[in-house]
């Protein structure tokens, strides 16, 4: 009786750690305040909390998808933007052909936070997948690595 006790209360905390929709009504007015302030052209918003003090929006400006994270209090901490290869500077470009020549690339994010402009760019090569930072110069600022989950494992 206890194991699917133990079950539902992990798959209860691992579902809120991904980021858990809020409706804008529940969203402190200084964040929606210092949001409609930066993007005061964003549509289809959509809010999520991030973790207990961080606010997440996910919208669209123009043509462009974006999501932006606020503080409670309204503080700004970044924005982020899906972008293609081409789209990186070319000091990214050349340590990403460089440094990670076999791995298949996912995602890239374009970055803007009070720390300045970065690049996220998400990674897989078999069973790893991987989360580079890069700067501007093409610096490796953060390495994630995380093994797969296999569930398919021959025994």
């Amino acid at each position: 009786m206890k194991t699917p006790l133990m079950i539902l209360s992990v798959l209860a905390l691992s579902a809120t750690a991904c980021g858990q929709k809020v409706s804008e009504a529940a969203v402190p007015q200084p964040v929606k305040a210092a949001f409609m302030k930066q993007f005061p052209k964003a549509e289809k918003t959509r809010w999520e909390m991030e973790n207990k003090t961080d606010y997440e929006v996910n919208f669209k400006q123009g043509t462009e998808e974006m999501s932006a994270t606020y503080g409670t209090g309204g503080q700004w901490m970044e924005t982020e933007k899906t972008i293609g290869m081409e789209a990186l500077p070319e000091a990214v470009r050349s340590t990403i052909t460089s440094k990670y020549p076999d791995q298949k690339l996912e995602d890239i994010s374009h970055v803007e936070s009070p720390k300045g402009t970065f690049f996220e760019v998400d990674m897989e090569k078999g069973e790893k997948s991987m989360e580079v930072v890069f700067a501007t110069d093409g610096k490796v600022l953060k390495e994630n690595i995380e093994e797969k989950d296999n569930d398919d494992d021959n025994d």
